[in-house]
């Protein structure tokens, strides 16, 4: 039983700390933002992950307020970067086989 224990809590920490390295990074100009109801869809030029009709996307409706002002911050930095044509690094989970995939955090170098 001890065993078990020690072997459940170690696989849990491994998903742990395993998981940032498993993450994608996509850096690209903006080509696309498309605005629905509560969600920021866009595009970024040249890109290998998402392909098709996919989009990256975030929600504008989270509920707590770090998710409120990190969706309203990422989006002001995405239109400025679109309007200046800078890059803006983009990082998800893994590039989707289908669908449009939810973006962790956005950020740009300068």
């Amino acid at each position: 039983m001890k065993k078990l224990v020690i072997t459940i809590i170690f696989q849990m920490l491994l998903g742990i700390i395993c998981t940032p390295a498993l993450a994608e990074t996509i850096t690209g100009e903006i080509t696309r933002i498309y605005p629905t109801r509560d969600t920021i869809n866009f595009r970024l030029k040249s890109d290998l992950c998402v392909t098709g009709s996919q989009y990256y996307y975030f929600k504008m409706n989270e509920t707590d307020n770090v998710g409120m002002y990190a969706a309203k911050n990422w989006y002001a930095m995405l239109l400025a970067s679109a309007m200046a044509s800078k890059p803006v690094s983009v990082r998800v989970g893994a590039c989707p086989q289908d669908g449009n995939v939810e973006v962790t955090y956005i950020y740009q170098d300068y």
